[in-house]
């Protein structure tokens, strides 16, 4: 589907869960993990950019418009001062730059592919871009980008027949966060700590070694010759920078939330030794997370989230003033506080912008991304949930699937000492009669608890010596197995409060998940080891270390579907693992015999299961088979990015898969399997 204007919604198609789906999906539910978001300039438009994209929205009517950019990562964001230009940025990707009225992609900004945009500013007089195309983490090469450029932007940049294209002014070795001051003759970026390579032969320079890359100082740059004039230490890992609207002061908040103010001196020169410390304000918070903003009249503001108590506030640093704060918990998202006016910000599933002096802000609908462990079906096929780790468990109406789901998250956010909520919910599991248990555990507390999916109390609660990584709740069988971090695995009978058994798992190198067997006789803890319940032992004829990968029980509960990648990678097998034999045998298509299985289900009646290959890429495909119709799939839908589970609906109308961008895809199986 493709819009001629940005902002004039196609009415015939209004549902913006099936924009831009892979061919095949019937509905994409949620909008993509948030990476940054931005106001324009008067406030009537928000900008989100997203794993899926770049989200478009009309502020005052609190509606969607529409999606650009779809099927791309955008990574960063920026307005230019009178709000007719935007940028974006991406993993990989160039620099863009749009007419925001026309929707047109006004210049391409080459970059190097292993980096990515991190920081984009426009100056004010429309002249130049400055981009912060560094990362923080390294990527595959094991090599940190850490770039500040300066491009020129030609006056007929606008018009549709323009010659002149952006150049390239400078390139300077820095990271994100950085900002220009009001006249435009200042760059301040973070430092990167270490020495930096010989610049990259793509001329991008490079930091090499170290996963993490900490910047705790700030350097400042006259614009006009590209002279270092300054680096201002003292900080503790830079996280937002500002100059006043005067240019007489430049701030920098650290992410131990220390602000230092040094006054900018009247004359610019290398050769001043050093700038003069105006102020030191001293944490608003000692865990959380902060940026500061000046206002038109230059009053230093700042943002906090506490992770004390999972509060969002903005906060007046010369009068230690509380100007607003978010009436409910929240989480900490992407924050963008537009010349220390408006703010944006994220919760569960709605974005926020706060007005200063309003007491209450505009909400809009956005659910926020979730990368889920797995998904659950309803008995009725009507409803889709899913664990979303702390963020709690997400339930759809796949019936209207442009609803914001209902997250079931009975203890909020649940404060602790490491920055996360404390209540982590592991799994969801559903009884034959369609009722959902839910599963988690506290890292803190070192607990586990089993609650009926919707009730604001537990089941039951066990203690646990050591944190919960996973678990799983057996409704037939009444037994709650859990896997701590020391690889000890726990069951307990609910029935009676006891401890059932406790065995030790099979250390791997992959995220280990419990299973039981429908009728709660075994348990797998994968990728191999599975566990006689009856007996209290494990049955030892598999292991990792012959290249065995469990993929799910079969209804039988002696046979199960599993994987041999370590040798024989070109099928997937049933086994009956009491006989030792293998029941039947399904070849994987040629065009994945090299690949793991990424992603695997079976439906409810054992007939019909779906899988694809990990791929490294996000042009993968999804493949569905009958195993009653021979060895070739009966579909194979192609996907633009990766899964990371499927489920199918009870009645097997439906297929359902979790993707990298953090949304769902739906695909209707009755076409093909009435067929």
């Amino acid at each position: 589907m493709k819009k001629d204007t940005p902002f004039q919604m196609d009415r015939d198609n209004a549902d913006s869960s099936t924009w831009y789906l892979p061919d095949g999906a019937i509905a994409r539910l949620g909008k993509g993990n948030v990476m940054d978001m931005v106001l324009s300039p008067d406030g009537a438009l928000l900008a989100i950019g997203s794993y899926l994209g770049l989200w478009w929205y009309d502020v005052p009517n609190r509606s969607l418009l529409t999606l650009w950019e779809a099927g791309k990562t955008i990574t960063t964001v920026a307005f230019s001062a009178c709000g007719e230009w935007v940028a974006t940025g991406g993993w990989g990707a160039s620099i863009k730059i749009w007419d925001v009225k026309r929707g047109n992609c006004l210049a391409e900004l080459a970059r190097d592919k292993s980096g990515y945009a991190t920081d984009i500013v426009f100056s004010s007089d429309r002249k130049r871009l400055v981009v912060g195309g560094s990362t923080r983490y390294s990527n595959p090469e094991k090599k940190l980008y850490c770039s500040v450029e300066v491009w020129q932007l030609p006056e007929n940049l606008q018009e549709s027949n323009a010659t002149a294209r952006p150049e390239r002014e400078a390139i300077y070795v820095g990271t994100n966060p950085l900002a220009l001051s009001r006249d435009n003759r200042l760059l301040a970026f973070a430092s990167p700590d270490g020495v930096p390579e010989p610049f990259h032969t793509t001329g991008y320079p490079v930091i090499d070694g170290r996963w993490i890359l900490a910047s705790n100082s700030v350097v400042v740059y006259e614009m006009a010759t590209g002279q270092h004039l300054v680096t201002l230490d003292g900080l503790n890992d830079v996280s937002s920078i500002a100059f006043s609207p005067s240019g007489k002061f430049l701030a920098a908040c650290d992410w131990k939330g220390t602000t230092h103010v040094w006054e900018v001196p009247e004359q610019l020169s290398p050769e001043t030794p050093s700038w003069h410390l105006h102020k030191v304000y001293q944490a608003v918070d000692d865990n959380g997370s902060h940026y500061i903003s000046y206002t038109p009249e230059s009053r230093l503001l700042t943002t906090v989230y506490a992770y004390r108590d999972d509060t969002f506030s903005v906060q007046d640093l010369e009068n230690s003033e509380i100007l607003y704060r978010h009436p409910k918990e929240t989480g900490y998202y992407h924050p963008d506080f537009s010349n220390g006016v408006r703010l944006a910000y994220e919760s569960e599933y709605d974005v926020h912008i706060w007005v200063a002096g309003e007491n209450r802000p505009i909400s809009l609908e956005h659910t926020t991304g979730i990368f889920p462990g797995s998904l659950q079906f309803s008995l009725d096929s009507k409803t889709l949930l899913a664990n979303s780790g702390y963020g709690g468990i997400f339930s759809w109406d796949v019936t209207h699937p442009d609803d914001p789901p209902r997250i079931f998250k009975p203890l909020g956010m649940k404060p602790d000492t490491d920055g996360s909520s404390g209540e982590r919910y592991l799994s969801v599991d559903a009884s034959p009669e369609g009722k959902h248990f839910v599963t988690s555990g506290d890292a803190d507390e070192k607990n586990i608890r089993l609650w009926e999916f919707g009730s604001d109390v537990p089941i039951v609660t066990f203690p646990l010596q050591d944190e919960p990584s996973t678990a799983a709740f057996s409704p037939a069988a009444n037994l709650l197995a859990c896997r701590d971090e020391t690889d000890s695995i726990h069951i307990w009978d609910i029935t009676t409060g006891e401890t059932y058994d406790t065995y030790t798992g099979e250390e791997t190198d992959n995220a280990p998940y419990l299973t039981f067997s429908r009728d709660g006789a075994f348990l797998v803890c994968a990728p191999s080891q599975i566990y006689d319940v009856a007996e209290r032992k494990t049955v030892d004829q598999f292991s990792s270390d012959d290249g065995f990968d469990f993929l799910a029980f079969s209804p039988d509960p002696l046979r199960i579907w599993c994987d041999f990648p370590a040798f024989d990678n070109k099928t997937i097998d049933l086994w009956d693992f009491r006989e030792d034999k293998e029941v039947l045998s399904l070849p994987k298509p040629k065009w994945w015999q090299t690949k793991a299985i990424n992603a695997f289900a079976l439906s409810a009646c054992g007939q019909y299961l779906a899988c694809s290959p990990y791929t490294w890429t996000d042009e993968e495909r999804v493949c569905v088979w009958d195993i009653r119709k021979g060895n070739e799939p009966i579909v194979t839908f192609a996907l633009t990015e990766r899964l990371e589970c499927l489920a199918f609906s009870p009645d097997n109308t439906l297929l359902a898969g979790a993707c990298s961008t953090g949304t769902l895809l739906l695909w209707d199986l009755k076409p093909f399997i009435n067929s």
